[in-house]
C-alpha cells in the first residue's frame, strides 16, 4: 500500500508538472503569435506607405511625360491604399484629368479634394484654382456664365490663406475675358508683384500692357534658330503674315504635302509680308537635312529638338499648320493633308495678306 500510494503521488506531481508546462507553452505561443501578427500590420503599414510614395511619384513621372493615362492610374492606386480619402492623391487625380481635358471631371474631383482637406486651407486653395481653371477652360474664353463661375471659384481660393499666386494670374485673365480690364490688370499685377520670375509672370505684363491677349487667340511666344543659322523671334515676325507647318519626315501624310507647300512658297515667296517656317520633330538630324535638300524646301527651317515650340502650340496631329496675323494673333489652323484642306489654307493665307496690304483709314 505505500508504495502504491508513493506511485500515485509521483504521478500526480509529475501531471501537475506536466500541465504547467504546457500551460507555459501555450501562453509563450499565443505571445509570439500577437508579436508575429503586430509584426506583419506594422510591416503591412509600412509597406502601403512605401508603395503610395512609389505609386505618387511614379505618377508624377508619368505627367512629366505627358503620359496622362497612366499618370491617373499610379494616382488612383494610391489613393485606394489610403482608402480613397487622401486630398494629396485625389488632387493628383485631378491634375491627371486636367491634362487629359476631363474639365467637368477636374471640377468634380476638386470638390472632393476640398471637402477631404477641411482642415489644409492651403490645399484648399490649390483645389479652388484648379477647379476654377477648369470652368474657364469650359468656357472657352467666351461663356460669360462660365466666367462668373470661375471668377466666383478664384476668389474662393483667393481667400484661403497661403493661396498660390497664380490665382492672382487665372482671376485677372477672367476678369479681362469679361471685358473688366482695369479689375483684371490690378489683379496680374498682385501677381507679378508675388511672382517677378514665375514662367508666366511675362505673359501677364503683356496682358496688363494688351488685355486683348485674354480676349483673342494670340500665339505663345516663341523663338528659334534656322537650319541656315538664322535666330527669328515672334517679335521680329510682327507685321507679317506666318504660317507654321508642324511635320516630321516620318509622316507619311506631311511627305504627301510638300510639293504643295513648294506651291505655295513659290506663289507668296515674293510678297516680303509673308514667311513660310516648317517646324520638324524628326529625331535623326541627318535625314532631317539630306530631306530638306532633295525635296528642295527652299523656305524656313527648324528642327524642333525637345518639342518646345509643338508644346507650346498644343500640336499632337501631323500635319499641322497654325497662321498667325501681323500681331500674332492665331487666324486660321488646320491639321491633315486633303487637297480641300490645301485649298483652305491657301485661302486664309491670301486673306491675310490683302487685310494687311489694304490702307488704314
Amino acid at each position: 500500500m505505500l508504495a502504491d500510494a508513493g506511485t500515485m503521488t509521483f504521478s500526480r506531481t509529475l501531471c501537475r508538472r506536466s500541465l504547467l508546462v504546457l500551460g507555459l507553452a501555450i501562453v509563450f505561443l499565443s505571445t509570439a503569435a500577437s508579436l508575429a501578427r503586430a509584426i506583419v500590420s506594422v510591416s503591412a503599414q509600412q509597406a502601403d506607405a512605401s508603395s503610395y510614395d512609389e505609386l505618387i511619384a511614379a505618377g508624377r513621372k508619368f505627367m512629366s511625360g505627358r503620359r496622362y493615362e497612366d499618370a491617373l492610374k499610379a494616382f488612383k492606386r494610391a489613393n485606394d491604399l489610403k482608402g480613397q480619402t487622401s486630398p494629396e492623391a485625389l488632387f493628383e487625380i485631378a491634375n491627371a484629368y486636367m491634362g487629359l481635358e476631363a474639365y467637368k471631371t477636374v471640377a468634380i474631383t476638386c470638390d472632393k479634394v476640398i471637402e477631404l482637406a477641411a482642415n489644409d486651407p492651403a490645399m484648399q486653395a490649390q483645389a479652388y484654382n484648379l477647379k476654377g481653371i477648369a470652368i474657364q477652360k469650359q468656357s472657352e474664353g467666351k461663356d460669360q456664365k462660365k466666367l462668373q463661375e470661375a471668377e466666383s471659384v478664384f476668389r474662393q481660393a483667393a481667400a484661403l490663406k497661403p493661396a498660390p499666386p497664380d490665382v492672382h494670374y487665372n482671376l485677372g485673365v477672367v476678369l479681362m475675358q469679361q471685358s473688366r480690364d482695369a479689375e483684371g490688370a490690378a489683379e496680374l499685377k498682385e501677381f507679378v508683384k508675388l511672382a517677378p520670375d514665375a514662367y508666366n509672370a511675362e505673359d501677364a505684363r503683356r496682358m496688363i500692357d494688351n488685355p486683348r491677349r485674354t480676349r483673342e487667340p494670340f500665339a505663345p511666344d516663341f523663338s528659334l534658330t534656322t537650319a541656315g543659322g538664322e535666330y527669328i523671334s515672334l517679335d521680329e515676325l510682327k507685321g507679317k503674315v506666318v504660317l507654321l507647318d508642324f511635320w516630321g519626315t516620318w509622316c507619311g501624310p506631311c511627305v504627301e504635302s510638300v510639293p504643295g507647300l513648294r506651291e505655295l512658297n513659290k506663289k507668296y515667296e515674293q510678297d516680303n509680308s509673308f514667311v513660310m517656317i516648317s517646324v520638324s520633330s524628326d529625331g535623326d538630324e541627318n535625314k532631317w537635312k539630306d530631306f530638306i535638300a532633295r525635296e528642295k524646301m527652299v523656305w524656313v527651317q527648324y528642327l524642333d529638338r525637345d518639342r518646345k515650340i509643338q508644346h507650346a502650340f498644343r500640336v499632337n496631329v501631323f500635319p499641322t499648320y497654325v497662321l498667325l496675323d501681323p500681331e500674332g494673333v492665331i487666324r486660321f489652323r488646320i491639321s491633315g493633308s486633303t487637297l480641300e484642306k490645301a485649298a483652305a489654307l491657301d485661302e486664309a493665307i491670301h486673306k491675310q495678306i490683302k487685310l494687311l496690304a489694304k490702307p488704314a483709314n
